[in-house]
C-alpha cells in the first residue's frame, strides 16, 4: 500500500505552524484518493509565486483541494477535559469552518 495517497474515507487534521504559531485549520474527510505531494507541485506551478519563503497561501490551496472535490470539511469543536485530574477548565469550544477563498 503506498503510504503517500490519501484515501477516500480517510480523515485528516489540516495544520501548520510550529510553537506559538502552531494552528488545527480543520479536519477533513477524502472524498476520492489523491497524492497530497503531487496536488501541492501542481499548485506550485500554477502560482509560481507562491514557491517564494513565507509566500505560500496555505488557504488558497486547501481552497482549491475543496473545489476540486478531493477533501469535504467537516465541523468539529474542542472537548478539554481539563489537567491533574481536575475538571475546574473543563471546556467546550466549537470550531470554525472555512470560507474558501477564490
Amino acid at each position: 500500500m503506498d503510504t503517500k495517497i490519501a484515501r477516500s474515507g480517510m480523515l485528516l487534521c489540516v495544520d501548520s505552524g510550529e510553537y506559538s504559531n502552531y494552528l488545527v485549520t480543520g479536519f477533513f474527510v477524502v472524498l476520492r484518493d489523491f497524492d497530497p505531494r503531487a496536488e501541492l507541485d501542481t499548485y506550485l506551478n500554477e502560482h509560481p509565486d507562491q514557491c517564494e519563503r513565507y509566500g505560500f497561501e496555505k488557504d488558497q490551496f486547501l481552497s482549491k483541494l475543496l473545489e476540486k472535490g478531493l477533501l469535504l470539511e467537516i465541523e468539529y469543536g474542542t472537548l478539554y477535559l481539563g489537567q491533574s485530574n481536575s475538571n475546574e477548565e473543563f471546556n467546550f469550544t466549537p470550531g470554525q469552518i472555512i470560507a474558501p477563498v477564490n
